[in-house]
């Protein structure tokens, strides 16, 4: 049987996988239970991928864990473990990585590899190299993610929430009344930006990147389809990774010894370019590299939202959400996500502001905010 909290506790972290010790000591404590959590998590980014290179077995380790995870990632090491289920992403609509709906797929230690892997066939996962078979998992879970846009009237203004829908699907994971979960929230679900797109503008490299990195969804659901585009990413990464890191540690590419492929030609033209446009000093590869890497079949989301919509979002659509909950979450985890500017920065104290009213709003006076990353700066 979970405790329960006197007071709601709303942590606000900076970067957003610091939430993921929030989550922990909350299983420690037994106020969450330690297997099987519904996450609600509203964000402009997924935040589900896996560390590439991770064992699967860092997840019983957690202060390794927290070592290891970073903004992208902090969730499903999470499911691995068995302490998350249910995975709702509230997404807002310029959000496209992935298309509105509910999966289910299992997640699990890659028997060769040792590495986290999973069954599901979305782009997303598939584009990062993380698809694998199910017979080549063990120690499985299996994991519900319900994909659901929110805020429709900044596409169009003529659209409306089905917020009534929305209850009903959370109902799915919260049938009754005092079931714990966790409310998760990025500042940036209000409004977002791509830090990337001005890395390096003189070179203009985020452009340049694009066709490198670019990646073909596969037209099919098939298995083996799945799987050949799968290796094929892995290699075009690792290549690619290979390429940027010889960079980084040589400064040039001379006495680069792998096959000189029509990749290693396509860096060495953007070497060109940053040296002719950038001193050495200047130029980190690496940096150049993630930013790559967040170009599939889409670039990441940017929208940065209107005052005007920036009320609406908060005070109306919000609002609304928070009144079609189930019941009050067990905590409330806020990411700020400023400081690498996916929150806008001259914005963030203003949505965390009204976000945190209408929190109080709709839990009581019952609310015990707690502002982590204050202490993070002073530390």
């Amino acid at each position: 049987m979970s405790r329960k909290f006197k007071k709601t506790p709303i942590y606000v972290v900076e970067d957003h996988h610091d939430a993921l010790p929030c989550i922990y000591r909350c299983l420690g404590s037994k106020h969450l239970p330690f297997e099987g959590n519904t996450i609600i998590h509203l964000d402009s980014h997924p935040d589900m991928l896996i560390p590439k290179d991770m064992n699967a077995d860092t997840v019983w380790d957690k202060q390794q864990l927290f070592s290891e995870i970073s903004i992208e990632n902090w969730i499903l090491p999470a499911a691995y473990a068995g302490h998350l289920k249910n995975l709702v992403w509230i997404k807002p609509p310029w959000a496209k990585q992935m298309t509105d709906g509910m999966l289910t797929f299992l997640i699990g230690k890659h028997k060769e590899t040792g590495l986290i892997r999973l069954t599901c066939s979305e782009p997303y996962f598939v584009s990062e190299a993380l698809y694998c078979y199910p017979e080549e998992l063990e120690n499985t879970r299996e994991v519900t993610l319900h994909v659901i846009t929110m805020g429709s009237f900044i596409e169009d203004s003529m659209k409306r929430d089905d917020f009534p829908a929305i209850a009903s699907a959370l109902r799915q994971y919260l049938p009754e009344s005092d079931t714990p979960y966790i409310l998760d929230i990025d500042l940036d679900f209000f409004s977002t930006k791509n830090p990337f797109k001005t890395l390096y503008e003189n070179a203009n490299i985020y452009e340049k990147l694009a066709p490198l990195y670019e990646f073909k969804r596969p037209n099919s659901t098939d298995q083996e389809i799945l799987k050949e585009a799968t290796m094929a990413r892995d290699e075009q990464l690792t290549e690619l990774q290979e390429l940027f890191s010889y960079l980084e540690e040589n400064r040039n590419l001379y006495g680069y010894e792998k096959e000189k492929s029509a990749r290693y030609e396509a860096v060495e033209l953007i070497y060109r370019e940053m040296m002719r446009c950038y001193r050495d000093a200047e130029i980190n590869w690496i940096s150049i590299h993630d930013a790559g890497c967040t170009i599939d079949d889409t670039d990441l989301p940017h929208h940065v939202t209107s005052q005007q919509d920036l009320d609406r979002l908060i005070s109306g659509t919000f609002k609304s959400f928070l009144a079609v909950l189930p019941a009050p979450p067990t905590i409330v985890t806020i990411a700020r996500s400023s400081y690498d500017e996916y929150c806008p920065p001259e914005d963030v104290d203003q949505i965390q502001v009204g976000v945190i009213d209408e929190l109080k709003d709709r839990l009581g006076i019952d609310v015990e905010t707690k502002l982590l990353y204050l202490e993070e700066e002073v530390n």
